[in-house]
């Protein structure tokens, strides 16, 4: 049988939690909440654009997965309604479902935009924060 090597100083992580160190309990997680409003205040008072940013910029976010479902949900009902049409020797909108594959990639590349800007913005609150 052979052992795994490891360098002496390097060790797996066994957690942040001292082994013996028991854990809190609901209690002592509740009383800690106490501190949270202190603690916005001084979030809000290190950079008060920045945190308005970064709020801003999470409502802005979580509406793009809503909104792509939605551009889904016409691209589905597009290709239902293209489908009948040539089924009954119609036209196909092909233009309509290009627009819509369009307006959905553009609605994606926004949201990572969004998604890089408020970690931008988070990073630089956090670097003001801590100094």
């Amino acid at each position: 049988m052979t052992l795994p090597l490891q360098h002496p100083i390097v060790r797996p992580n066994r957690g942040s939690r001292k082994p013996d160190a028991p854990r809190p309990g609901w209690r002592e997680r509740i009383q800690a909440l106490k501190h949270v409003p202190r603690l916005l205040r001084l979030v809000w008072h290190s950079e008060p654009r920045y945190v308005a940013g970064i709020l801003v910029l999470r409502v802005l976010r979580s509406l793009v997965p809503l909104v792509v479902l939605w551009i889904g949900k016409l691209i589905v009902d597009e290709v239902v309604h293209a489908i009948g049409a040539a089924g009954h020797g119609g036209a196909v909108d092909w233009v309509r479902l290009g627009e819509l594959l369009a307006f959905e990639l553009a609605v994606a590349l926004v949201g990572e935009g969004l998604a890089r800007l408020s970690a931008l913005l988070e990073s630089l609150q956090g670097y003001l924060f801590a100094n």
